[in-house]
């Protein structure tokens, strides 16, 4: 038997993102996600921290963000080799101060105890890929399977954090949704009057879902006459427990006709000769895979955060309903630094953007042939003040270039994140009298 395969063009045609529920996607924000070093700790009165809840609580200004992605990837293995361009909406978040800034300052004093809120809408996992593989048996017969799969794992999600004195602790729940679709055909395209079947499993997930973090400050200076002096060292912690989760499967199978041209097809249904089986197996209970993320940095006030983080997702848990590959544990190494020249100068605009970096290594948790994958990489962005009508925002932007491969398999990327932040500490600002 002699076979070849590829891959067709698709929108973004990852091939990997057949295994398990797709491509993966962090749950942060472009100035969090360039700076994955921090995730445990960092802490931005102008930007939320979605990755460690307990971040919530050192909002100063309320933020609304919505964030974009484009990618292009270069695949190759031992037979072929593509390259793709994609790109999507990547999350909408609105982030509140629970206590308001404006009177802390009109109060001129400390304050305590501080509160903050967020709600979002996140991608969990994407999957989007075609695959080619032509064949020849032994008795001479060509045909041709494709496989394919689209859509996606969202969050809706609710979180809030505290904060007194030094010590901030948070949580997010959140609702998963979204259904992932994976199709084959089988064509015989050099027997004229074949028939050929088409087949699709179409998944719906859904389930409640939750992580938390705390985050410890320990200032080394503390200057309460000029804030922009202290130094401190915080250390953080994230992660949730293993969470249920159902599977709804529908699993359909269509005789095709002679004209039809596989998953490539732009109009599929004028081919259709029968059903040949339409199968319901049933709720399938899975669960999500529990994680731990741990991180400690080092800050001067406004204008300086490094540090490293590490975590690890324990995927061995979960069952992968369709049986393409096997999953492993995974684990994320990464050191970030942020800085900002001068984030009170008036005359020189480049001294207030914020210049960020990050340099990290992923055991991805899927395998290809009993093969492991690792992906490492680079983050660069930067974080633009906007100034509107005495309110400042931001407009951030970060680049991902990395490799993730093995000894069979090969993926270069170059990835464009861009997130608009809208800052205004008056929206819901409700002044007190006395």
């Amino acid at each position: 038997m002699i076979w070849q395969t590829g891959w067709t063009q698709v929108n973004e045609n990852s091939p990997l993102s057949a295994l398990g529920i797709g491509d993966m996607s962090p749950p942060a924000l472009v100035a969090g996600q360039s700076l994955a070093g921090l995730y445990a700790t960092y802490y931005n009165g102008y930007n939320a921290n979605l990755m460690n809840p307990a971040s919530y609580a050192g909002l100063s200004s309320t933020a609304f963000d919505v964030g974009f992605d484009a990618s292009y990837i270069t695949i190759q293995d031992q037979n072929s080799k593509q390259s793709a361009w994609g790109g999507n909406l990547k999350y909408l978040s609105l982030s509140i101060p629970l206590t308001s800034p404006v009177n802390i300052v009109l109060d001129r004093k400390e304050q305590l105890f501080k509160m903050g809120m967020n709600i979002a809408l996140l991608p969990v996992s994407k999957m989007d890929y075609r695959i080619n593989q032509k064949v020849v048996d032994e008795e001479g017969i060509a045909y041709r399977r494709q496989y394919g799969g689209k859509g996606g794992i969202n969050k809706l999600q609710f979180g809030t954090g505290a904060q007194y004195r030094n010590l901030s602790g948070g949580v997010n729940v959140g609702f998963l949704f979204g259904s992932i679709k994976n199709e084959k055909s089988l064509t015989f395209e050099e027997s004229f009057n074949s028939h050929h079947t088409y087949t699709v499993n179409d998944r719906a997930y859904k389930g409640f879902v939750w992580d938390a973090g705390l985050l410890y400050r320990m200032y080394l200076r503390k200057w309460e006459e000029d804030r922009s002096k202290d130094r401190y060292i915080s250390f953080g912690v994230y992660g949730n427990s293993k969470q249920p989760i159902t599977i709804d499967q529908k699993i359909l199978t269509l005789r095709k006709s002679s004209d039809y041209a596989g998953l490539d097809d732009p109009n599929p249904d004028r081919s259709t000769v029968d059903t040949i089986s339409i199968d319901h197996p049933g709720r399938v209970s899975n669960s999500m895979p529990s994680q731990l993320g741990i991180g400690v940095s080092y800050s001067l006030a406004n204008r300086l955060q490094t540090g490293i983080n590490f975590s690890l997702t324990n995927w061995e848990s979960f069952k992968n309903t369709l049986n393409i590959g096997t999953l492993r544990n995974s684990w994320e190494a990464a050191a970030s630094v942020e800085y900002t020249p001068n984030p009170n100068s008036l005359l020189n605009y480049w001294n207030r953007v914020s210049y960020r970096g990050t340099l990290y290594y992923h055991k991805d948790p899927r395998e290809i042939h009993s093969e492991g994958l690792d992906e490492k990489g680079i983050r660069v962005g930067l974080g633009m003040p906007i100034f509107q009508q005495r309110q400042m925002s931001y407009f951030n932007i970060s680049v991902d270039y990395g490799q993730l491969n093995n000894n069979i398999f090969k993926e270069n990327f170059v990835r464009f994140n861009i997130g608009i932040t809208l800052n205004n500490n008056l929206w819901f600002y409700k002044r007190r009298f006395e």
